[in-house]
């Protein structure tokens, strides 16, 4: 079974794929952005419930606007399909791995999700 830290390194692992070339609020919403394909994915496959994927949804919404509002110039349609690749590479590297609990890496990345949303409503206060 794999433990929290575990569960954190892969999310940090998956964080970085999009991380080289500078952290600009659309690398942070490309990584939500591929935190929420793999929670979409997960629940595809039975890994989360449609409760986890609506919570993830509502997460989504809020982050994506807050980062829209920090930069009104990003191009949502080219960091989504980025994203898509990134939660692909990511949700086999977690494949390939014995050492990796699917189920768990699923809920870490809601959880990053969710995280976020409060977050940006403390930061709001």
């Amino acid at each position: 079974m794999l433990s929290y830290q575990h569960a954190s390194a892969c999310c940090a692992a998956l964080l970085l794929l999009g991380a080289h070339g500078g952290l600009n609020p659309s690398v942070y919403l490309k990584n939500y952005y591929t935190e929420y394909q793999v929670v979409i994915d997960c629940a595809a496959h039975a890994h989360l419930t449609s409760g986890d994927a609506a919570k993830a949804k509502a997460a989504m919404a809020k982050i994506e606007s807050h980062y829209l509002q920090r930069d009104p110039s990003i191009k949502k349609d080219s960091l989504m399909q980025g994203a898509i690749a990134h939660k692909n590479v990511a949700l086999k590297m977690m494949q390939e791995t014995s050492k990796v609990d699917l189920g768990q890496f699923c809920r870490a990345s809601l959880n990053d999700l969710v995280s976020k949303v409060h977050d940006i409503e403390a930061a709001a206060k």
